[in-house]
């Protein structure tokens, strides 16, 4: 993971801010998300490349949610700080392929997007986690809800598949782009701090093919990405597009 300075018209190599993160030539199964979070850290979504067993590995920096100064530094009260063997940088493990990053405007928890293994084993089970610092979210160990208190179980799962982009809080509400799913989600949460539920799953929009990014805007509008030049989409005039979302 890399700095760029912006220059004008261009950008330039400022720094390595953190090497050694997992990766394969295919570019499958990487995460890839950056994102400051409200307490200023620079939190990254690691996959584990196909590579299982890294997921639940303190050593590896695959399969992980890493925690991190904007200088590159393991963020101070990190959960594993301090542990032998153990990456500092680490904030979650066990999770696949985890896509996307936002947290609560209230109360400022952590929420997740990740991809379930669909394409591999016939089913789904693509999930939306509510990330908690050192908690292990399964994977390889368990698929969606496996009931086990050694593991956190999802937020939300399609059993069926939802492979998801990103994600974003609108409104009090959680929208969840989707990138074979071809719709935006929203997601209606009920409860309190450490003890939400979905209660409602409605779909916001269609018709515009793979949705990649959602993000608030500083307008406070929703703005929503279409993917459909990846390679994996159907190419339709226009494509691609930033959707604004009001």
């Amino acid at each position: 993971m890399v700095r760029l300075r912006h220059q004008g018209e261009t950008g330039v190599l400022d720094r390595v801010v953190l090497d050694g993160i997992p990766a394969r030539p295919h570019g499958l199964h990487s995460g890839g998300r950056i994102a400051f979070g409200p307490d200023g850290m620079l939190y990254v979504t690691t996959g584990e490349v196909y590579e299982r067993e890294l997921a639940q590995d303190l050593a590896s920096l695959g399969g992980k949610i890493l925690r991190l100064t904007p200088e590159g530094e393991p963020a101070p009260g990190n959960p594993f700080l301090g542990r032998r063997g153990a990456r500092p940088e680490v904030y979650s493990l066990g999770h696949r392929n985890p896509q996307g990053l936002a947290w609560h405007p209230k109360t400022g928890e952590l929420f997740s997007s990740e991809h379930g293994p669909s394409g591999e084993q016939g089913f789904g089970h693509d999930e939306v986690n509510l990330i908690v610092p050192g908690g292990n979210y399964g994977w390889p160990r368990v698929v969606g809800r496996g009931n086990d208190p050694r593991y956190r179980d999802p937020l939300y799962v399609w059993p069926q598949g939802f492979p998801p982009g990103n994600l974003a809080f609108f409104r009090g509400d959680l929208y969840v782009a989707g990138l074979r799913g071809q719709a935006l989600l929203r997601l209606v949460l009920e409860g309190e701090r450490g003890r939400w539920r979905v209660s409602r799953v409605e779909t916001a929009l269609s018709g515009f093919g793979r949705l990649r990014e959602v993000q608030l805007g500083p307008d406070h509008a929703l703005y929503v990405t279409t993917s459909n030049r990846d390679g994996r989409g159907q190419v339709r005039p226009g494509d691609d597009r930033v959707l604004r979302l009001l």
